[in-house]
């Protein structure tokens, strides 16, 4: 991967004409239709935010360039652990990418660029909406991942604008990785927060492909994520996917919150090829994965820590260092000058030590050290600042002039360094509230295992690791505490301090041993198996990019076109329409507006029009809101009322009397009611029904549950339904809904020998279905005429048995007002 393999691209004018030659000489850009003549490879394509590849300006030829691969970077190193015969290709945002030709990124974004084993496909983002999207996703989303709020005077706030330029990077990642996929059998492998709307758009433009999604942050808990303005969005998106990976069970967990909370979705338990793949999400007749492991370390960083504590400068620093530390016990801490790391917070765990434990005064030394710190960060100077007036008084308090219980170091940060100072430690203690991926833990145990000072003994750590870090599970024998409770804090390290020679070996073997058999290879290769064994049964019911649902199982449902309905409602003679209202004509309110009463009289007065509201709602609102419209008629209660056209007379469709099942139902809808917060009851002649759609999504959620199962219990052997909807609960007579109603309402034209040619019947919810399953099925055949033209539409692309869908209801009334205003013979009369 040195200079002398590196990839030189072409330069400005002569870039295609040189091309041919440059891929044969150096490993560039080569088109992606060459990948296939490898003998069309299955490809993982792993999208990221960055591509681990440097780009610089080759000193020898003016106007080319020089591309490498990141050596430092862990994916570079996974081509290993792609799946048997797959090909890896990466996807993301090039560095220095302001500074090359147009004419060469559109080379590389055509044909990719090619190095060794890797095949990248960069994405080229307009420089001001890539700062934005940056901007918001590097301390506005990142921050709220860590669990703080993210409004502060200093960063950016979310708006409209911010939404429309985050779905327009994703928009561009989209499209690069459309360039990238060769066959059905492709894996996309879509990485870390800043990518969070890509699973959406990707699922929509590829509805079968195998989609997985891993966040490399910490998942917050829902009072944290939830009020974000995406929140809902983002959620949508990842449940698009087929797996998703998380890299601690409390991550988990936060996730599954928000998705009950926001989505209604809940858990389960799934197969998998994987031990960590055992959980799972259903979602709309699918089951998501969920995929929890902590990546670890790369082959190549223990290669890299075991050659330093070989080396002897190493080791001679490490010799000064003992004999700084001579008769003490090193507590090491290394950390980023980050406020998520709670440095402060360690140290006050170590003064609490001392406080309670006086004995340990001149044994112990913390020897602190901050890495990563940008001396142009203001709010890092003033953590900096808080952190060295802390050390400065512990030191005065229990310090001397040849002792100094907190030694803080600022240097520069090197991987000698770091392993002289791994040796050095008797224990590492990491404090961090909240961080994604954090291998300091491993690097340590690592070191420690390398140490050539200690080849004939056996080796020893110990570790103090906050709780909620993601890898405090997998190093499952290291104390943990929660950082804010110093108390425990000061206890573990009191522990650790006094470990026996024992423990500490059998700790070190046993975090030795799983970082060694699950490094980031490992961690690569079990969630492509696991995204691998996806079904490609599954991959249907999915939320795109605006919310709505696409059902992908479904290859027949389409969005319904008015064209075609003008043209067969215009060219027919007996027409039925069958109009949901609430949810379909508009939303839920007590008086239609004018648009619906005009369309409605406009269509009833047409001749060869019928024209039937059905709804759920009682007879008595019905008549209040459309007992003015001439020539409607009205379907109440989900069939149980039917008001016929012209005529003021409501007709019962169930004549049976067996109320019994009321004085059973009505008390334990009443106890309901009473437990749950917002909850009403409803009692209307034909059912009871109970809702508590204003009630908290989750506690409303198991009540609904929990009260239908109880119900159905108690009702085995009546007369009745039980039925659940969103966050309702109704109970009416069998053989009463819209499906059973619609089929009377035609069998009626049928007898009076006026069978319908045209039949129109659209709604949006459950109830709605019932009417859709009789026009899916054959049960309509014998009251409609044999040339009869049908068409089933739901409100919004989600799962239905309609044939046809329409977006929202603004589509809805479009239809209904080119109906109206729609001319031609078949209006009138014939004479």
């Amino acid at each position: 991967m040195g200079n002398d393999q590196s990839a030189v691209a072409p330069s400005l004018m002569e870039e295609m004409a040189k091309l041919g030659v440059q891929e044969q000489r150096s490993d560039t850009a080569t088109d992606s239709k060459s990948g296939s003549v490898q003998g069309q490879r299955v490809r993982l394509v792993m999208v990221m935010n960055q591509l681990p590849v440097r780009a610089t300006k080759d000193p020898s030829v003016p106007g080319e360039w020089i591309f490498n691969e990141d050596e430092d970077s862990p994916i570079a190193h996974l081509i290993e652990s792609s799946p048997a015969n797959a090909e890896l290709v990466l996807v993301g945002t090039l560095p220095c990418a302001t500074d090359l030709s147009p004419s060469l990124r559109i080379s590389l974004t055509t044909h990719g660029l090619r190095l060794h084993n890797f095949l990248f496909f960069p994405v080229f983002l307009p420089p001001q909406t890539a700062s934005k999207v940056s901007g918001v996703c590097n301390k506005y989303l990142n921050r709220a991942l860590h669990s703080v709020l993210p409004f502060t005077i200093d960063e950016p706030c979310h708006d409209h604008d911010t939404t429309t330029a985050w779905y327009g990077v994703m928009s561009l990642f989209s499209e690069a990785v459309s360039r990238t996929l060769t066959s059905g059998e492709d894996l996309v492998w879509v990485q870390d927060y800043h990518l969070f709307l890509l699973p959406s758009v990707l699922r929509w433009r590829h509805p079968f492909v195998r989609l997985g999604f891993s966040l490399h942050a910490p998942f917050p808990a829902p009072e944290f994520f939830l009020p974000l303005p995406l929140a809902v969005r983002i959620l949508q998106s990842l449940v698009c996917c087929d797996l998703l990976g998380f890299h601690a069970l409390d991550q988990v967990r936060h996730f599954l919150a928000c998705c009950h909370r926001a989505l209604g979705l809940r858990q389960c338990t799934r197969r998998s090829p994987s031990p960590d793949g055992f959980l799972g999400i259903n979602q709309l007749g699918r089951t998501i994965g969920i995929h929890v492991l902590f990546p670890g370390m790369a082959r190549f960083q223990m290669s890299n820590y075991h050659s330093a504590a070989q080396s002897t400068t190493v080791q001679e620093d490490l010799s000064r260092l003992r004999d700084r530390f001579s008769g003490n016990i090193v507590l090491l801490g290394m950390d980023d000058l980050d406020v998520f790391n709670s440095i402060n917070l360690k140290l006050l765990a170590v003064e609490r030590l001392l406080q309670r434990h006086a004995h340990y005064l001149g044994r112990i030394v913390l020897v602190q050290v901050i890495t990563g710190m940008n001396p142009e960060d203001e709010r890092s100077t003033l953590v900096l600042q808080d952190i060295r007036d802390t050390c400065l008084r512990i030191n005065r308090m229990y310090g001397s002039d040849l002792y100094k219980p907190i030694v803080l170091k600022i240097p520069a940060i090197s991987s000698d360094f770091k392993a002289a100072h791994y040796m050095l430690a008797d224990c590492l203690v990491i404090t961090a509230m909240n961080c994604g991926v954090n291998l300091i833990p491993y690097e340590y145990v690592v070191s420690r295992q390398a140490d050539p000072s200690t080849h004939s003994a056996p080796k020893k750590s110990r570790l103090v690791l906050s709780e909620f870090m993601g890898y405090s599970q997998a190093l499952c024998r290291a104390a943990t505490v929660n950082p804010l409770n110093i108390d425990d804090t000061a206890e573990a390290l009191a522990k650790a301090i006094d470990m026996s020679e024992e423990e500490q070996q059998e700790q070190h073997e046993k975090h030795h041993t799983f970082i060694e058999s699950h490094d980031v290879a490992y961690w690569s290769r079990s969630f492509t198996q696991d995204l691998r064994s996806c079904s490609k049964d599954h991959l249907k019911n999915c939320v795109r990019m605006d919310g709505s649902i696409v059902t992908m199982g479904n290859e027949s449902f389409v969005e319904l076109q008015k064209q075609m309905v003008t043209v067969a409602y215009l060219n027919t003679a007996t027409r039925v329409m069958l109009l949901d209202y609430d949810g379909t004509l508009e939303s839920v309110l007590d008086t239609p507006q004018t648009w619906v009463m005009e369309t409605l009289n406009a269509l009833c007065a047409m001749p060869k029009n019928t024209v039937f509201i059905v709804s759920g709602r009682t007879k008595t609102e019905l008549q209040a809101c459309f007992g003015a419209c001439r020539g409607l008629g009205i379907v109440a209660e989900h069939g149980y009322y039917v008001r016929w056209p012209g005529q003021n007379e409501w007709i019962t469709t169930d004549d049976s009397d067996d109320l019994d099942w009321v004085r059973v139902a009505r008390p334990v809808m009443k106890l309901y009611t009473q437990a749950t917060k917002h909850s009403r009851m409803e009692i209307k002649d034909s059912a009871l029904v109970w809702q508590c759609r204003h009630s908290d999504a989750i506690y409303a959620s198991e009540q609904t549950k929990e009260m239908a199962d109880h119900l159905k219990e108690l009702l085995m052997n009546e007369p009745v339904a039980v039925k659940t909807r969103h966050r309702t609960v109704e109970v009416h007579p069998k053989g009463v809904n819209k499906g059973s109603s619609a089929k009377k309402i035609l069998s009626a034209m049928a007898d009076h020998q006026q069978r319908a040619d045209f039949v129109l019947c659209v709604g949006d919810d459950s109830s709605d279905d019932e009417m859709f399953e009789l026009f899916a099925s054959e049960k309509h055949k014998d009251v409609v005429a044999a040339s009869a033209t049908v068409f089933t539409c739901n409100v919004g692309r989600k799962p239905s048995r309609a044939r046809y869908f329409l977006a929202n209801m603004d589509e809805v009334k479009g239809l209904l007002v080119a109906l109206r205003n729609a001319v031609g013979p078949a209006f009138h009369r014939p004479h």
